[in-house]
């Protein structure tokens, strides 16, 4: 083996190196594209959510998987859930967890799927959003139903601190 071929094998593994790199970073960037157009759907349905708590009328905020799928079961599938929500009469947004983000909306009541990547995105979403409305003083127009008493409880300091 000569010293060319030496210095061609080094440098062929090192461009299989950076293809491999390359491939990483697509990936990487890719997932945090996602994460950003994700972010700013949310952000965008935030911002919607926090002109409709000016309009005075409360707000309830649905887990909705939780409902359905939790120990204690509320509802037998979605379709039943935003079901139950129109029938309360009141203003409903219903938050599931979901690959693809949607935006749903029918009289009072609000549909969303957060779309990403990773578990509890919805309760997450819950958080920010009561967050947000604790912070702009409208902690009193919103309330979070869910059977989950951990969320619950997160939500309440929430609620509480306004």
């Amino acid at each position: 083996m000569s010293a060319q071929d030496i210095i061609m094998g080094s440098r062929i593994a090192h461009v299989r190196e950076l293809k491999t790199e390359i491939e990483k970073l697509k990936a990487e960037n890719a997932e945090l594209r996602a994460e950003h157009d994700s972010l700013k759907a949310h952000f965008d349905l935030a911002l919607l959510a926090a002109m409709d708590l000016k309009d005075g009328e409360p707000l309830e905020i649905w887990d909705g998987w939780n409902l359905i799928l939790g120990a204690r079961k509320e509802a037998k599938d979605r379709a039943d859930l935003i079901a139950q929500a129109k029938a309360s009469g009141k203003r409903v947004w219903i938050v599931f967890d979901g690959h693809d983000e949607k935006i749903a909306h029918e009289e009072k009541v609000r549909v969303s799927y957060t779309g990403g990547q990773g578990a509890h995105r919805a309760d997450k979403f819950i958080v920010d959003f009561v967050r947000m409305a604790a912070y702009l003083g409208f902690a009193n127009k919103v309330s979070v139903r869910t059977n989950d008493k951990d969320f619950r409880k997160a939500v309440n300091r929430l609620l509480k601190a306004d």
